[in-house]
C-alpha cells in the first residue's frame, strides 16, 4: 500500500477528530445566554440573546426584541406602543461570575402613536358659546434611539444569569428619534449555556 492511500483512508477519521476537538474548544470559549429584560433598551419588556466572543468575559454582543409602551401627558397626550429590536456591542469586566458590564447600541422599531390635542375654541361672533375641541391623530412610524448600558451582571458559564443597571439614551433630534428618559433602569433574568 502506498502512502497516499493510507492518508486517504485515515483522513476522514482525522478530520472528524479535529472537528470534534475544535468544536468543543469553541463551545467552551463562547458563552451564550437567553434572558428576559424589563425596561432598559427593551422599553417595557423583551427577550435577548447574548454571546461572548471569548470565554465568560470581555467583548460580546446582544440582540433582542421587545415591546414598548408609553403614555405621556402634557400639552399633547401621547400614547405610544411598538416593537423594537435592540442591537448592542458590550464588554464584561471580571473573570469570575460577578461582572461589570458596559454596552453601546441602538434600538430600531415600528411604533403606533396616538396623539390627542385639546384646543380652546372661541368663536368670532360672541353670540355663540366658547368650548374646548379635541383633535386625535394616529400614525405608524419608524423610531430609534441610541443607548448605553452600565450595570452589574451575574453570569456563570452554565446556568442562572442576572443583570441590573441603567441605560442612558439619546437620539439625534430628528423626526425618527424616540423621546425617552435620559437614564432608564433595567433588570434581566436568564440562563447561560
Amino acid at each position: 500500500m502506498n502512502i497516499i492511500s493510507k492518508i486517504a483512508r485515515k483522513t476522514p477519521i482525522l478530520l472528524a477528530v479535529f472537528l470534534c476537538t475544535f468544536n468543543n474548544s469553541i463551545a467552551q470559549k463562547n458563552i451564550r445566554s437567553f434572558s428576559v429584560e424589563a425596561f432598559g433598551a427593551q422599553n417595557t419588556i423583551g427577550v435577548n440573546y447574548d454571546a461572548r466572543i471569548n470565554g465568560n468575559y470581555g467583548l460580546g454582543y446582544r440582540v433582542g426584541i421587545g415591546f414598548g409602551y408609553a403614555d405621556n401627558s402634557g400639552l399633547f397626550n401621547q400614547n405610544i406602543k411598538g416593537v423594537g429590536v435592540p442591537v448592542e456591542l458590550n464588554y464584561l469586566l471580571g473573570k469570575k461570575n460577578h461582572k461589570l458590564e458596559f454596552g453601546f447600541g441602538t434600538s430600531l422599531g415600528i411604533y403606533h402613536v396616538k396623539e390627542t390635542t385639546w384646543y380652546y375654541y372661541q368663536p368670532v361672533p360672541p353670540e355663540t358659546e366658547e368650548h374646548d375641541e379635541q383633535y386625535i391623530s394616529t400614525s405608524n412610524c419608524f423610531g430609534y434611539f441610541i443607548f448605553g448600558n452600565i450595570g452589574y451582571r451575574y453570569q456563570r458559564e452554565h446556568g442562572f444569569t442576572f443583570r441590573i443597571g441603567i441605560t442612558p439614551s439619546f437620539n439625534f433630534g430628528d423626526k425618527y428619534g424616540l423621546k425617552r428618559a435620559v437614564f432608564y433602569p433595567y433588570i434581566g433574568f436568564g440562563k447561560s449555556f
